[in-house]
Order: structure tokens, then C-alpha cells, then sequence
């Protein structure tokens, strides 16, 4: 949990548009040209030819950079069955082999952050769960290198609600706020659409979250739970599509790609841990010409320089959303799923509500939040649960004092609370 000190750089002023290149192309011509103008690129990426980067550091070091190593193993395949700690090893490697076998990347100076993986696609909300605990494992692996990681790199429009709340409940954010990482993603928009398409909407399940969307913003859903937890950590969405994803951008001219661009420009401004978002793609390699924004760059840096000394959203109070007014010792009292209202009337027929002014509830959720210093969970017939009631809480809720009771009646569970000794 954060101390609400935001342990990360800011971009305080200016454009928050990046660069995401595959062949250098003319990106140190563009970052020269802004910074003769007094402002530049805040982030650069490189995917395979990171010798940019080091062209990069020499002209402006204080620009983050992000390297991608392309593999096969690069979407995390197979991740319900694969060997996790042996998957994260591999993708760790690759980083390492690319270290040792280039002299630019020695001293680790170069690349700020390593991109881990590339647009995973598991299955539901067990495949994100278990694709964040492989995240876990990477950053537990990189650090032993001195790295630090961009993980997820999600797909557009992924992932959903129920996901995101997966991976958060495994403490990866708050894992990767420890070791100073980061969380990359791709977003922008499908076909001919608007780039503000579906922005407003709702995901399904979602609460209705402030400024977010289906497509751009989307990452405005994943970070209401991140605020709530103190675990907020830098974004950068590392392929963005202010039109058509994947091109061809035929039919598209720089002015319009720079109306969209200063749209999610000024939107991005608002969040204080968006560092960069970065158009897909400079230098296109085979296969991709159809992704080349060249033609658009020369618009898209008159539009850097014109809001340069714009003034960006500064880092808010980091104070988890529930944090207690003062600490105080709960007790809740949870029932088994399809209890009725006589056992609810039971627990208050044995005068412990009385005496104690327990919680009542069914959530075995609900019992367990909380950062209470004392906290004791009474589980009315925990054999009733689906899976082992006990472990869900080591798992989730760890800390908890946790009280077991078998009653086959109301009547014997009045008899129990009774004479319950805490």
C-alpha cells in the first residue's frame, strides 16, 4: 500500500505524445527539431533496433525510453498450462541474452524500462489471473538483473471488468509499485471510426467511471481500482491508434490524424501517471507500411510545440478509498450461501449482537476488507462454500482471526453464539 508519496518522475508540461519506432526512421530528426523548439518527445520506444535509444539518451537523457524484444513467446502462450516460473525465466532471458550480445545496452543507461510481453489474449478471468501472477514472476526475475519492467502491454480494447479486478486482487500493482515498474498498454480505435468512439460507455459489470471508455480511456477503469488500493503506477500506452488500428491510414491526412491526436492529448493531460502515448508506428517493418505515421509527424510535432508550456496534472493525495477513520477491532458475523432470515434472527436471538454490535452479512468479501488492524471473521457452516473458505481468506484476506461454527439449525447456532468465547 502507498505511503501517498508518489514515488515517480511527472510530466509536468507539454505534449504527451511519444514515439513508437521499429526502424529508427527519422526520429532523432524529429526529437532535434522539438528540442531546438524547447520541448520534446517524452518517451521514446524501440521494438528489435534499440540503437535509437542510445541516440535518444545522448541528445535529451532525461526522455524515458522503452525497449521490446519481439519472440514467439512474446503473448505468453498457453498460460493455463504452462510452467510460469519457467515461462518468466524465458522472457527474462531474452532481455538479458539482447544485453549481453549489444555494448550500447551495457550499463543499463540506455533502456529505461523493458517492454516484458506484447499483446496477451488469456482466457477469461482465470487466464488473467494467472497472467498476472506471471508478472510477479518477471519482476522478481528482472530486478536479480537490475531491469524494470513495462508488463501487461494489453491489446486494444482488453481487458474486461472482471478481469481487471482479477489481476488487481493479486497484488501485482502493488508488487510492480515496489520495484518501480511500469504498465504499458495499447489503445485507440477500430475500422473508420471516431476516435472517440464509445468514449463514455460503460464496460459490462463496470462502475460508471469518470472520463472513461470502451476504447480510448479504457485504462481509466483499471486505475479506479488502482486508486482505491494506493497502488497507482506510471502508464504508457505503448501502440496507440488515432485511426484505424493496424492501418492502412490511406485516406487519413495529417491534419485530421492531428485533430484526434490533440483530442487524447488533452484528455491524457488530466492523469498525472499517463507519461506517453506512443502512434503505431515509425519505421514499419515488412508487413507493416501500411502503419507508418511519417506522414503525419511534421503535423503532429507543430501540435507538440504549440501546447509545449501547457501545465499537466500533478500527482493527487494517494489515500486508498476505505482507509478507516480510526483503527477499531470488526467482527463479522458471516452466514453461509442460502441462509434465510431465520438465521440471520438467530444471531440475534443469542444476544451476542447485543452485547458486541457484530457485522451481519453474506459477503465473504465484505468480511474480509479492510485495512483494520483487527479483524475476525465468525463463518456460519464454511462447508457450504464452494472451495475452501479458510484458504480464501489466507489467500485474499491474509491477517484475518478466523472462527469456524457448524450449526445444522438456527436453533443450534443460537446455542453456539451463546457461549462463544472470543
Amino acid at each position: 500500500m502507498s505511503d501517498g508519496t508518489w514515488p515517480y518522475p511527472v510530466v509536468e508540461r507539454g505534449s504527451k505524445l511519444g514515439v513508437h519506432t521499429i526502424a529508427p526512421g527519422p526520429t532523432i530528426s524529429y526529437l532535434r527539431q522539438l528540442l531546438t523548439s524547447g520541448t520534446r518527445f517524452p518517451l521514446v520506444k524501440a521494438v528489435d533496433n534499440l540503437s535509437v535509444l542510445a541516440e535518444v539518451k545522448t541528445l535529451a537523457p532525461d526522455v524515458i525510453t522503452v525497449g521490446r524484444i519481439t519472440s514467439a513467446i512474446e503473448a505468453a502462450p498457453n498460460i493455463m498450462g504452462a510452467d510460469l516460473n519457467q515461462l518468466a525465466t524465458s522472457l527474462v532471458q531474452l532481455i538479458v541474452n539482447k544485453i549481453a550480445v549489444s555494448p550500447e545496452l551495457q550499463g543499463g543507461r540506455m533502456v529505461d524500462y523493458w517492454e516484458i510481453c506484447n499483446e496477451p489474449a488469456p482466457p477469461g478471468v482465470a487466464g488473467y489471473r494467472r497472467l498476472a501472477e506471471l508478472m510477479i514472476i518477471c519482476m522478481e526475475k528482472a530486478e536479480r538483473h537490475g531491469l524494470k519492467l513495462g508488463i501487461f502491454a494489453f491489446n486494444a480494447g482488453t481487458p474486461e471488468w472482471a478481469e481487471m479486478q482479477a489481476m488487481v486482487e493479486t497484488g501485482v500493482f502493488g508488487r510492480a509499485r515496489r520495484g518501480g515498474h511500469i504498465l504499458t498498454l495499447h489503445e485507440g480505435t477500430f475500422h473508420d471510426w471516431p476516435v472517440d468512439q464509445w468514449w463514455g460507455h460503460q464496460i459490462p459489470g463496470s462502475p460508471i467511471v469518470a472520463g472513461a471508455g470502451a476504447l480510448c480511456f479504457r485504462y481509466r477503469y483499471l486505475y479506479h481500482l488502482l486508486k482505491m488500493r494506493g497502488e497507482v503506477i506510471p502508464l504508457v500506452v505503448s501502440e496507440f491508434y488515432p485511426v484505424r488500428a493496424g492501418g492502412p491510414y490511406t485516406g487519413f491526412s495529417a491534419e485530421e490524424v492531428a485533430r484526434r491526436v490533440a483530442w487524447y492529448d488533452a484528455e491524457a493531460s488530466k492523469d498525472y501517471y499517463h507519461w506517453a502515448f506512443c502512434p503505431f508506428t515509425i519505421g514499419p517493418s515488412p508487413g507493416w507500411e501500411g502503419s507508418n505515421y511519417e506522414f503525419a509527424y511534421p503535423r503532429l510535432l507543430e501540435h507538440m510545440i504549440s501546447v509545449r508550456d501547457q501545465r499537466n496534472a500533478r500527482p493527487e493525495p494517494e489515500i486508498p478509498l476505505g482507509l478507516p477513520r480510526d483503527q477499531y477491532a470488526r467482527t463479522y458475523v458471516l452466514l453461509h450461501p442460502g441462509a434465510d432470515r431465520e438465521w440471520v434472527e438467530a444471531i440475534l436471538s443469542s444476544g451476542a449482537w447485543d452485547r458486541y454490535r457484530w457485522t451481519i452479512g453474506g459477503s465473504a468479501d465484505d468480511a474480509g476488507i479492510g485495512a483494520l488492524d483487527a479483524r475476525t471473521v465468525i463463518a456460519i457452516n464454511p462447508d457450504q462454500w464452494p472451495g475452501d473458505l479458510a484458504a480464501f481468506f489466507q489467500t485474499y484476506y491474509p491477517g484475518i482471526r478466523y472462527i469456524p461454527v457448524q450449526a445444522a439449525t438456527p436453533q443450534e447456532l443460537i446455542q453456539q453464539l451463546s457461549t462463544l468465547s472470543l
